[in-house]
């Protein structure tokens, strides 16, 4: 797990981090908890990454009628330059004008409906699973079926079906970005100050998963109250890839599973 932000051992290991790691992944319950490996890196290992979430993971912006490249573009920017050989995105989703613009990223999708729209980007089996859900359910006017009080359990839910079908992936889990309205912010703070203990329950069942903290991308950040302009999104493409970097690192990233062709 990527260490507590309190303690002395943290504060050792935060210092080797430097600041901007700090503030960028405070991974409140990471890496001291995730099942430690080999120590260090494995740049040769292939990253199958799936891009989770709804139209911010797709690169959603006004007026970007195909989506924009979003935080996928500095993410494998960033990889590259750390001399990752394979970093491959993969899901059933298109946007942007990158190359590799696989994901799956569903504009407008709740943390329920993404629950089914995943199961296809889930069976190409990523190592790494980046999953930014919430801001749907939490932005909106509540419903009786869905409160706003009770997506963090709908998160748990779909985090189960998650590891049911990828139980070996690295699952990076977001505390998500702000939000200009200020229910919206209300709603996405008692939700992201939930999420640590949804992850935790599945990292104490042995589970690779940590929380990666998006909320230090601010309102100012934002396009339209909601979507991240493109300095927003390259704040988080970097956000996420402290966290791969962290968890490869640790040795936690595993080869990804190799997929029978039908």
């Amino acid at each position: 797990m990527f260490p507590s932000a309190g303690g002395p051992r943290n504060k050792l290991v935060l210092k080797g981090l430097g600041v901007v790691a700090f503030f960028c992944i405070v991974i409140l319950l990471l890496m001291s908890s995730f099942p430690h490996k080999r120590p260090g890196a494995n740049l040769n290992l292939p990253l199958r990454i799936l891009p989770l979430g709804d139209s911010i993971t797709w690169g959603g912006q006004p007026g970007a009628d195909n989506g924009t490249d979003g935080y996928r573009a500095q993410l494998i920017h960033a990889l590259i330059r750390a001399r990752y050989a394979s970093v491959n995105f993969v899901g059933t989703q298109r946007s942007g004008l990158m190359p590799n613009n696989d994901n799956e990223g569903h504009p407008g999708a709740t943390i329920s409906e993404l629950q089914d729209l995943m199961k296809a980007g889930l069976q190409m089996r990523p190592n790494v699973v980046l999953l930014h859900i919430g801001t749907n359910d939490l932005a909106r006017p509540e419903t009786a079926e869905e409160k706003w009080a009770d997506a963090p359990k709908r998160l748990a839910a779909l985090l189960n079906d998650v590891l049911d079908v990828c139980p070996d992936a690295a699952v990076l889990v977001a505390k998500i970005i702000q939000g200009a309205d200020m229910q919206a912010q209300e709603n996405i703070k008692r939700f992201n100050d939930a999420v640590p203990a949804v992850v935790k329950k599945k990292l104490d069942q042995g589970f690779k998963v940590a929380v990666v903290d998006h909320s230090v991308v601010l309102p100012e950040e934002l396009v339209d109250g909601v979507h991240p302009s493109y300095s927003g999104y390259f704040h988080m493409g970097n956000i996420w890839f402290d966290a791969v970097k962290a968890a490869s690192g640790l040795g936690v990233i595993t080869p990804p599973v190799a997929l029978h062709k039908t």
